[in-house]
This record gives C-alpha cells, sequence and structure tokens, in this order.
C-alpha cells in the first residue's frame, strides 16, 4: 500500500518545531526530509492488521477484533503520501514515467512473487492444497494478476490464503491508475474540491449499494473516502498559509470522537463506519508529524515501530502463510503459541522479503529520480532542520 511506496525520510533528525515554523514550500521540504514518524504509522498499522489476522480476538480482543481497521489507516497514508509526491513533482519532466515506474519498483516483485507462490509453487510442492486455491471463491485466478480481484472476486476477503488481501493492493494499483492524472491536470482547488466531494460521496453510494446487497467493503469506489482524506491532508499542508500547529486541538478532538464512533458503528453501520475510521486516519497522521505532545513522539519515534514499518509491506502481504501453516499443522489446538509462532514467522519473512527482494529492487529506483523543486528552503530552516 502506498505507506509502503515511497519513504520521504532518510531517518534524520527533525526539526524543533518551535524554532522551525515551517509553511507552504517549506512544509513540503522538510517532509521529504522527515519519515520516522509515517514508518511508525506503517508499523501501528500493520501490527493492529497482524493482529486481527492471526489472534481471532483470543488474547488482544478489542484491539485484535478491530484491526482490520489498520487498513483505513493505510488508505488514508495512501493518499497522503502519493499525493504528495504528485504535487511536488507536478511542473518535472518524466512525471508519469517517473511516477509509474517506481510504484511497480515498490509493488510488483513481492506481489508477483506470492502469486506464483500460491497459484505454481504451493500446488506442485503440495497437489492436495490445489483445490483450496483454485475452488470458487477464490476465481478467477487472473484477476490477480491484472488487480482487479476486488470487483471479480465474489467474496475477496475469503479467498485461500494471502490472496484474501490482496484486495486492498487492488484498491491502490486503481487509485494509482487514475489519480496521477488528475492531479496534473487539475489546479490545487480544484483538487480540493475533488477530494471533498468523494468523501461526502462514498458513505451515500455505499449506504445505496448495501441496501441492494452489493459487498462495499472492497469496493474501490465506496473505499475512496479514505484515500481523499489523505489527499485532502497533503494538499492542506502544503497551502501557503498552513503551519504545523494549525490544526492540531481540532485533529485531537476529531480522533477522540471518530474513534469510538468508528468502533461502535462496525460491524454495525457498515455505510457509516469507513467514514469515522477515514477521520480518526487522517486526525491520526496529522497528529503523528505535528502534535508536540512528547509521549506521542516518543510512540512515534520507537525503533520497533519504525522497522516494523519498514517492512509493513511484507508483514501485510506475507503474514496468512504462517498462519495457514501452523492451521495445517494443527498448532491451533494450542491457541496460546499460535499467536506468538505466527507473529515471530511473519517478521522473520518480512525481513527476509526486504533484505533479498524489496529491497535490491528499490535500489533501481535510481533510475526514475523523482524531481525536487528547485527552490530552497530559507537557510535558518535549513540550518534548523539540520
Amino acid at each position: 500500500m502506498a505507506g509502503w511506496c515511497l519513504r520521504y525520510v532518510h531517518h534524520m533528525p527533525v526539526a524543533s518545531e518551535d524554532s522551525l515554523p515551517l509553511t507552504g514550500w517549506n512544509l513540503s521540504w522538510f517532509l521529504m526530509k522527515r519519515a520516522p514518524e509515517l514508518d511508525s504509522v506503517r508499523g501501528l498499522a500493520v501490527l493492529a492488521v497482524l493482529l486481527h489476522n492471526t489472534d481471532k480476538y483470543q488474547y488482544t480482543g478489542f484491539i485484535a477484533r478491530n484491526g482490520w481497521m489498520g487498513v483505513d489507516l493505510f488508505f488514508v497514508l495512501s493518499g497522503f503520501l502519493i499525493t504528495g509526491i504528485l504535487l511536488d513533482t507536478k511542473g518535472s519532466g518524466g512525471y508519469f514515467r517517473n511516477f509509474y515506474a517506481r510504484r511497480c519498483l515498490r509493488i510488483w516483485p513481492l506481489y508477483y512473487c506470492a502469486l506464483l507462490f500460491m497459484f505454481v509453487v504451493v500446488p506442485v510442492l503440495r497437489p492436495s492444497e490445489a483445490p483450496r486455491i483454485f475452488e470458487p471463491r477464490s476465481m478467477p485466478w487472473w484477476s490477480y494478476f491484472v488487480y482487479l480481484q476486488n470487483f471479480l472476486v465474489p467474496a475477496i476477503t475469503r479467498a485461500t490464503g494471502l490472496l484474501g488481501v490482496t484486495w486492498s493492493l487492488a484498491v491502490e494499483e486503481q487509485f494509482y491508475a487514475v489519480w496521477p492524472i488528475v492531479v496534473r491536470y487539475c489546479s490545487e482547488a480544484q483538487l480540493r474540491n475533488i477530494a471533498i466531494t468523494l468523501i461526502c460521496g462514498s458513505p451515500v453510494l455505499r449506504f445505496f449499494l448495501i441496501h441492494r446487497g452489493f459487498n462495499v467493503y472492497p469496493n474501490t469506489f465506496c473505499r475512496l473516502d479514505g484515500l481523499m482524506a489523505g489527499a485532502l491532508l497533503a494538499l492542506v499542508f502544503r497551502s501557503k498559509t498552513f503551519s504545523l500547529d494549525a490544526y492540531v486541538r481540532p485533529a485531537w478532538v476529531t480522533l477522540l470522537i471518530a474513534s469510538p464512533l468508528a468502533w461502535i458503528t462496525a460491524y454495525r453501520v457498515e455505510w457509516a463506519v469507513y467514514s469515522f475510521t477515514a477521520l480518526a486516519s487522517v486526525s491520526f497522521v496529522y497528529l503523528a508529524l505535528c502534535s508536540r505532545q512528547k509521549w506521542l513522539q516518543a510512540i512515534m519515534r520507537n525503533r520497533f515501530l519504525i522497522y516494523t514499518g519498514t517492512i509493513s509491506y511484507g508483514i501485510y502481504l506475507l503474514e496468512k502463510i504462517p498462519t495457514d501453516a501452523a492451521m495445517s499443522m494443527h498448532f491451533d489446538r494450542h491457541p496460546a503459541f499460535v499467536l506468538p509462532l505466527t507473529a515471530a514467522a511473519t517478521y522473520g519473512l518480512a525481513v527476509l522479503s526486504w533484505n533479498l527482494l524489496e529491497r535490491p529492487f528499490l535500489q533501481l529506483k535510481r533510475f526514475f529520480e523523482v524531481a525536487r523543486p528547485t527552490s530552497r528552503p530559507p537557510e535558518d530552516a535549513l540550518v534548523g532542520a539540520l
């Protein structure tokens, strides 16, 4: 997910918010240098999803039950980061080529290796598992290769193994296909209007479709409020009058109201819950970057969370493999061991994926460098940031 697609930051010391009054372009430059907090947001999101998919509410109860909301946090982070990239490179040469090449290098290697594992390796090594992989609930198989499974697979979240989590990657890829074109040819005022319209229109569409029997959970058109909330935040951050402190208090209020509403409406009012998760998520991303609360800063700069965010793509995509392996070995008879074993195995697979597959491909991004703004921030801002 786009949280995985770009890391604005190179883990360097960040400026003191008291000494660096960042607004407009300076803030955009600052964000490109600052990433630990966003990695930690990814880390928290993927840990929530991991608990949801592996614990089955046995030991972490409330957190595991609502851990699926981590996907919505990823959507907001994706909209924020991707829109930021597009806005910052809008007038550059190779705008489309560089963007799409870099996204492919980030998403495709692990994704297509995972599909190869499911559709080729597993059936060859364990022929008895082939019927489960190719059963109707996971078909058509070719839809995964063109990122259409969220529309064509009837119950994608119940597809076999890791296939069941790929719906969100399909949503992301569909977003990548269209949004760069919209950003390239629309003004920032038009983009704000589009984002606000889609944020408001998504729950209306969900309400309409749910009452006609549609599954809205993996439907891209029904999940645009999260992506657009992130996009709107990127636009706000880059406005000339914006400052880091501008919306801290409203963000805390929104987070404290939207989060309980999301928990209350989950599993009860599906057309509304995703709006509340989007509001809570966008507030959290803003606070992760802008809040001066020391306890929150300490969490957001925790080394474990930062590294977990670094390998979050592998954790998200591969976590079903250890879980299914544990079930096939009947470890479910000893549930106290399932969560720590599968979590550790998932983490290990993600570390291997990052070092042996993902990072080598990411090094090829140097051939598709994102053009940076040619202006420089004021000298005092540069000194403060370093």
